[in-house]
């Protein structure tokens, strides 16, 4: 079951436009951006990926929140709130337990963005995933960490989560799928052209509450879907982002 999400997750569907410009999106948010627009406003070579709702993230929050752990975790509010169902903290183990590896797997999960490099041209095998899914391996770049390799599914009610997730993400999910010019990049066009002309070109979208935005490395913003949902929040973000700087 965890190689079979992480395949889904991995799918990457990317669409050139009569600039040269790609925008690829990956990890969860299975809609097109992009559509051949007339005068296109894109910069030629502009790649962005947006990650909506990454499943390893995800999966971690609807774990503290159903397990009501790491109370005192730099988490914002999570908004929708997920229906946590048949979801339970397990007796396997002590909650102290479950506490201090759920703040390990939170610290390794956004450790891995500083390895990240996702490579268009690499498609994992069912046997690669295993290979780095595997408890105890190294970071990879490819494919993230996630909390079912280690402790698979246990205490977590799948569809409940699931049923949250397609809530996060509701745009993963719509008919007719959103158009480009509507697309909250599309919005936020030139905060979004200065920030990746500042080094940004991943955007990761969490299921926060009101305004959120932090730059995780120099090429990774998180944002909350509300911050991107706003044009004026999203635009606020992307330049804040820039202005703040980076250490390089």
């Amino acid at each position: 079951m965890v190689v079979d999400k992480i395949r889904t997750g991995l799918v990457e569907r990317r669409r050139n436009n009569d600039t040269g410009s790609t925008t690829r999106i990956d990890l969860g948010e299975h809609v097109r951006l992009w559509d051949q627009m007339p005068h296109n406003p894109w910069p030629r070579g502009m790649a962005i990926r947006v990650d909506a709702t990454p499943h390893h993230l995800a999966v971690l929050l609807f774990i503290r929140h159903a397990w009501g752990i790491a109370a005192d975790a730099d988490v914002p509010r999570l908004d929708p709130l997920p229906a946590v169902g048949g979801s339970a903290i397990p007796d396997t183990a002590p909650r102290a337990e479950w506490d201090a590896r759920w703040r390990r797997a939170w610290v390794r999960a956004w450790d891995w963005y500083s390895v990240q490099e996702p490579d268009p041209t690499v498609h994992p095998t069912p046997g690669y995933i295993r290979a780095v899914s595997r408890p105890g391996q190294d970071l990879d770049p490819l494919i993230p960490p996630f909390w079912q390799a280690d402790y698979g599914w246990e205490g977590i009610d799948p569809h409940a989560y699931n049923a949250w997730e397609q809530r996060c993400s509701p745009d993963a999910f719509a008919v007719p799928r959103r158009r480009a010019a509507a697309s909250p990049e599309a919005q936020s066009l030139p905060a979004l052209t200065a920030a990746w002309q500042g080094g940004v070109d991943s955007v990761i979208v969490l299921p926060y509450e009101g305004y959120f935005a932090r730059r995780v490395t120099s090429r990774h913003l998180a944002v909350s879907a509300a911050t991107r949902d706003d044009p004026g929040a999203y635009s606020r973000a992307l330049r804040t982002a820039v202005g703040d700087g980076w250490p390089q």
